[in-house]
């Protein structure tokens, strides 16, 4: 059988080099590295875009008065996420000269601070009293680290009459989900949607049908649901002897190809790996009680069975394996299906050296009658303490309208009328393959609200929880997934106390 004889390819190779995203549990756009050393330099831009920027660790400080175009003078505080590699320097100090050259209302200063350093610099300026005006692009996951010291801005949204064009309302109401207490804290500006990556070659070899690309379609000729998706998943799951995951002389303990899994969502964060059963919030509505929602009892369970019960999931050793390229899972050509988001295009390929293969995107299957897609997003935002708020607000805007910042981020735009050109650009990286981007823009109808990375009390001692959770039934056989769920309620609720107290 062909699929025997790829699965002896298979287990002769040795090792497998680590795909472009490396083995990184976390590898998204919002959190790239920077390479160039960091020292201090002015925080006004040079006339025209260096070709090497530095970084700086401690800003110039900004002189009282205009800018040198007569304009407000903004600071822009980039490196809590995106914009710290030297491309996006570039695009970013071309566009802060184009900004200050086309009006004369504002000046727009740049502070570029490395990644690894951005937040405790930002917290040092908060406290000093001279914190900048603009954050940004950052995730979700930047924001929660700043919650509340973040501006709402539907006043100014309300004053301005702004609208973010080409945008759905539901992304728009996304974006308003993400602040605390209703607050709007960023305008819509890039997206991340999820959807199910597949290796086309893999179901060929085992002569099934392709899984769904629009929503509504049937597969096999029943829903496409988490039942329908299991059983797909343990006939892609094979063993060395060739036998898949429905049949009894399976062997669990000799795999070589997993039908399914979530690579990349945050070192098994159950949050995460459970947003498609709709989860809900992890905390009550008086901002302190926690709560482990049927959804997401309901995940954990399906979770656990999947890696222990049905193997197809993998474990955490597996996932470690060289057969899944040491955390590469997808792009090792070993994984048939893969949760992941559009950022994720980064990382599905083989790393040099290996067999390439084809693979396309499917939709997200119903969960209790519904579909979720779990959505990352970037934005930028304004501090509380900016006191320059309509200034400020008008360099905002202009930045999330900017297509060239978009570019430089690799982002895939909230705007419909600029996703055509950057669907156009990622498809430049996989010459021969049709990419159905109709899948990607299905799934925005659908993202999780309120959304898997959203604000808790003590956001990073929640997100160590919940990754020790799912880091647990990755690599304990035999959990009490009741009892465990319960434990991890009482470490939430304590840490939740801890915060609020």
């Amino acid at each position: 059988m062909a699929k025997t004889r790829r699965l002896v390819t298979a287990l002769a190779a040795a090792a497998i080099v680590v795909g472009a995203c490396g083995s990184s549990a976390t590898p998204a756009p919002t959190q790239a590295q920077a390479t160039t050393q960091a020292t201090t330099t002015p925080s006004t831009a040079p006339t025209t875009a260096p070709t090497a920027t530095p970084l700086i660790v401690t800003p110039a400080p900004i002189p009282a008065g205009p800018g040198p175009n007569g304009g407000t003078v903004v600071r822009w505080f980039i490196g809590l996420g995106a914009g710290t590699q030297p491309s996006q320097i570039t695009a970013e100090y071309a566009f802060q000269k184009a900004y200050n050259d086309s009006q004369k209302d504002v000046y727009l200063s740049l502070e570029l601070v490395d990644n690894t350093q951005a937040a405790s610099i930002l917290k040092t300026e908060l406290a000093a009293g001279n914190a900048p005006d603009i954050i940004g692009p950052v995730g979700v996951e930047g924001l929660n680290l700043f919650a509340d010291q973040l501006l709402d801005l539907k006043p100014l949204i309300a004053k301005t009459s702004y609208t973010s064009t080409g945008v759905d309302a539901t992304l728009v109401d996304f974006f308003n989900s993400l602040g605390q207490n209703g607050a709007t804290v960023g305008l819509p500006f890039a997206i991340y949607p999820s959807m199910i990556f597949y290796n086309k070659d893999l179901f060929t070899e085992a002569g099934l049908p392709l899984p769904p690309t629009k929503v509504g379609d049937l597969y096999n000729g029943k829903p496409w649901d988490l039942a329908a998706l299991r059983d797909l998943a343990m006939k892609l799951t094979v063993d060395n002897k060739g036998k898949d995951a429905t049949n009894p002389a399976f062997d669990p303990k000799n795999v070589v190809q997993w039908g399914f899994d979530s690579q990349y969502m945050d070192n098994y964060n159950l949050r995460a790996e459970t947003a498609w059963f709709g989860t809900g919030a992890l905390v009550g509505s008086d901002g302190k009680t926690a709560q482990i929602s049927d959804g997401m009892t309901q995940g954990a369970k399906w979770w656990n069975a999947g890696v222990w019960t049905d193997h197809f999931i993998p474990t955490a050793n597996q996932v470690a394996s060289d057969l899944l390229g040491k955390g590469g899972e997808f792009g090792s050509g070993n994984l048939a299906m893969d949760e992941g988001h559009t950022w994720f295009t980064c990382c599905s390929t083989p790393p040099a050296g290996k067999k390439p293969f084809t693979f396309g995107f499917a939709i997200n299957p119903l969960v209790n009658g519904k579909i979720t897609s779990p959505l990352h997003a970037d934005t930028f935002s304004i501090l509380k303490t900016t006191k320059v708020p309509d200034a400020t607000f008008k360099a905002l805007t202009a930045m999330v309208a900017s297509g060239d910042l978009l570019t430089a981020y690799g982002a895939m735009p909230a705007d419909k009328s600029k996703q055509a050109a950057w669907f156009a650009s990622i498809d430049k990286g996989f010459p021969g393959m049709k990419l159905n981007w109709d899948v990607v823009t299905a799934m925005l109808a659908f993202p999780d609200v309120p959304n898997h990375q959203s604000w808790v009390p003590d956001y990073p001692k929640v997100r160590s929880a919940m990754q020790a959770f799912g880091n647990a039934y990755r690599t304990t056989q035999g959990l009490d997934m009741d009892a465990e769920l319960a434990k991890l309620k009482v470490t939430l609720q304590g840490i939740f106390d801890a915060a609020t107290k």
